[in-house]
């Protein structure tokens, strides 16, 4: 498994992709780049130290290539996963992004939780095709259990931090903990992990 959980966005709404940007580095996901249309998307991903393993892309974006074409290049090129937004949900549409085998189809507007959820079953889907298992039980508090359940379920750490009523600020301290006693790299590794019980 590599070491980062990376994520490229491929939105040509530049607001909308600085919004998808915050709330996944908020989570801890480390974000390859930005696109708007499929040449900067590639452009990006081949001078990336290493390629993105979960692509968020929106259907129409900027350009000739349409985002469904874009994915399916990038599956093939960097066996890596794909999540659409679109505001379309058509047949038409629905067809060609079902041909690419994306892990979700998010139609807008979508909501925070719909998208972590997504990008989380991408991350379990990427280590489940390598397999991964672990050979120790992992070592978790109650409290920590409750807060890794949580963020599978697509809480933010802030929605989280509201519900156990603590500070947002423990809940990534929970995070950051559960990672460096189980010797892991990323918070999807250690959630698949965690469903593996």
């Amino acid at each position: 498994m590599k070491t980062t959980s990376s994520i490229l966005i491929v939105e040509d709404e530049a607001i909308t992709a600085q919004d998808i940007a915050e709330l996944l580095q908020d989570e801890d996901y480390n974000i390859e780049g930005i696109a708007a249309d499929a040449a900067t998307a590639l452009q990006i991903c081949s001078k990336a130290a290493q390629p993105p393993q979960v692509v968020v892309c929106d259907i129409n974006i900027k350009g000739d290539i349409k985002g469904t074409v874009l994915a399916a290049q990038l599956k093939e090129l960097y066996q890596c996963q794909v999540v659409f937004l679109t505001a379309y949900a058509d047949s038409k549409t629905l067809q060609t992004a079902f041909e690419t085998d994306p892990v979700m189809y998010l139609v807008k507007p979508y909501n925070n939780t719909q998208l972590l959820v997504a990008v989380q079953m991408a991350f379990h889907k990427l280590l489940a095709a390598q397999k991964i298992t672990s050979a120790t039980l992992l070592d978790l508090t109650d409290r920590e259990e409750e807060v890794a359940r949580l963020v599978a379920q697509g809480f933010t750490s802030k929605q989280i931090a509201r519900k156990l009523a603590i500070s947002a600020e423990t809940v990534k301290t929970h995070r950051r903990r559960m990672l460096q006693k189980n010797n892991l790299n990323n918070f999807p590794h250690l959630i698949y992990l965690l469903n593996q019980k």
